[in-house]
This record gives C-alpha cells, sequence and structure tokens, in this order.
C-alpha cells in the first residue's frame, strides 16, 4: 500500500524551560519510489536562529556558536525525552547527512528532509503526509523536529534575555563525548544547555523537559531514512 497523502495543518513548535533534576529498513530510494507522487511544497530546513545573533556573553555564546553550526555536521545520535507534564518517556534518533538530507525519529514519527522533498510518517501504519507536521510529536510530547540543535539556539537566546542571573559555564562528557554547558538562571528555576563540539544537543534541562543524548556517531545510518 503507498504512502497516505492526507495534508493536516502544521502546528506550533518548540519546547519550554525546566529547572534540572538528578538525573530490513528502506533506504532513500525507497522513500524516493513511494513518496515521489504526493510530495509537494518547498523543502522547509533549519530556520535562521534569530539571525545568528550572539549575545555578548562568553558563557551563551560559545555554547550558540556550536548549537548554530550543527547543520554542517554528519552524524547519528540517539536521545531520552522525558516530558514532565505526564511523566511520558520517548526515545528519539536523528540521522544528518546533511542539512537537505535529515531523519529525525521521536517515538514512532519519523521526519524525513531530502532535498526538494519533505515527509512525516508514522511508522507503525506505514502511511506519510508530504509535509512536515510539526504537531504530531509536540502535541503530546513538546518535542519538535529541530529540538536536537535549532530549537534549543532559539530557547537559550530567549533565555539569554529574560535571565536573572550570571549564566555559569561548565563541560561535561555526555555519551562518551565532550560537551560545553551554560546554566541559565530565570524565573522558576535554572535551565541547562549542552553542546557537542559538531554543534549537537547533549543535555537540555527545562521545565518541561530533559533531553539527553544517550549514543552519538559521527556518520549518518542510512537505514533510518526508511518510511515503515
Amino acid at each position: 500500500m503507498g504512502p497516505d497523502c492526507d495534508h493536516p495543518h502544521p502546528g506550533a513548535a518548540g519546547f519550554a524551560r525546566r529547572t534540572p533534576t538528578a538525573a530490513g529498513a528502506l533506504v532513500m530510494i525507497v522513500l524516493g519510489i513511494a513518496l515521489a507522487g504526493c510530495f509537494t511544497g518547498a523543502r522547509p530546513g533549519f530556520e535562521d536562529s534569530a539571525g545568528r545573533d550572539l549575545t555578548g556573553r562568553r558563557e551563551i555564546d560559545a555554547v550558540l556558536v556550536r548549537l548554530d553550526a550543527a547543520p554542517l555536521a554528519r552524524f547519528t545520535a540517539e536521545y531520552d525525552i522525558l516530558t514532565r507534564l505526564g511523566d511520558r518517556q520517548s526515545t528519539a534518533v536523528v540521522v544528518q547527512a546533511d542539512n537537505s538530507r535529515r531523519s529525525i525519529t521521536i517515538n514512532d514519527v519519523r521526519y524525513l528532509f531530502d532535498e526538494a522533498t519533505v515527509a512525516t510518517c508514522r511508522l507503525d501504519e506505514g502511511t506519510c503526509v508530504a509535509q512536515i507536521t510539526p504537531e504530531a510529536t509536540y502535541g503530546e510530547l513538546f518535542v519538535d523536529h529541530d529540538f536536537y540543535a535549532a530549537t534549543p539556539a532559539t530557547r537559550l537566546r530567549n533565555d539569554a534575555r529574560s535571565r536573572i542571573g550570571e549564566p555559569v559555564a561548565s563541560e561535561i562528557v555526555q555519551a562518551g563525548q565532550t560537551a560545553l554547558c551554560v546554566d541559565i538562571p530565570v524565573s522558576g528555576g535554572t535551565t541547562r544547555y549542552c553542546a557537542l563540539q559538531t554543534g549537537v544537543l547533549a543535555v537540555y534541562e527545562g521545565n518541561d523537559l530533559e533531553i539527553t543524548l544517550t549514543r552519538f556517531l559521527p556518520e549518518p545510518d542510512d537505514a533510518l531514512f526508511g518510511t515503515g
């Protein structure tokens, strides 16, 4: 059966901050054959993170520069995600060959970007729509398809403007990789952002979410570009 080509309306995307706590697959040629008849419209890429503007604070800007560089990286990254509302646990895998070819899988939803085509697929149903529909995961999980780079960069810029104290820099090892971190005091708590040298998010701790990198590979896994 071919992909479902319904076209739902796109929704809002992003995530909020939280006070830290202790805390045989199909490849792209199949995607092209299966979905060629229902891809329409321009392919969205990474959003411009507020014009790549910096804040003037070294501790914050060091992490921002990394997050902004993520579109240039090639990698496969696995994450654990905790949505505090409802105490929901999720897993995610991000594969990026470059900014025009990406696969982001959050539970059973897969967002696919490839040259001039895009899709949002339900892996358990084997259906896809020919557009990116962030509400597929954001509506329940507060996680969008850019959760690993562009979205935290936007959030970090916002927190830098609304901070109520001095940012604190640190360095951690996450999933065997060294990451640079900054903690931002904001109303209601402190938000933590950590990024690898490649720009990929290593840790986010905010008032609604915890996002934790669990595995990182320096090459993209082509098997994760399938539609079912």
